[in-house]
């Protein structure tokens, strides 16, 4: 159940542990503790990351049909695609500290 929530960031306890969320935009929300990376989609390395997500189907589309500006890497080696600046969901994780 939710117990706390602030503009960009949720908390919620579930099984005795408190999980902290980020919000990503269009409703979706990622945990704080499952992101490895942050990733701009211009490089080349983020494009080949991208199209081996893909292949292995470990990518997840957030992006509501909007054009990717960022990526996540989580911890099981999931790739989302975001439409929030890299910068931006940088802010959102530091707010939370």
């Amino acid at each position: 159940s939710e117990i706390y929530m602030q503009a960009h960031i949720k908390f919620f306890h579930k099984g005795g542990m408190i999980f902290m969320m980020i919000s990503i935009g269009h409703g979706n929300s990622v945990s704080r503790s499952e992101i490895v990376a942050i990733v701009n989609t211009d490089s080349a390395p983020a494009k080949k990351l991208r199209h081996s997500a893909e292949a292995g189907r470990m990518l997840i589309n957030a992006t509501g049909g909007r054009e990717a500006r960022s990526m996540i890497v989580t911890k099981s080696n999931h790739v989302i695609l975001i439409t929030l600046q890299t910068t931006t969901l940088k802010e959102r994780i530091n707010d939370s500290r």
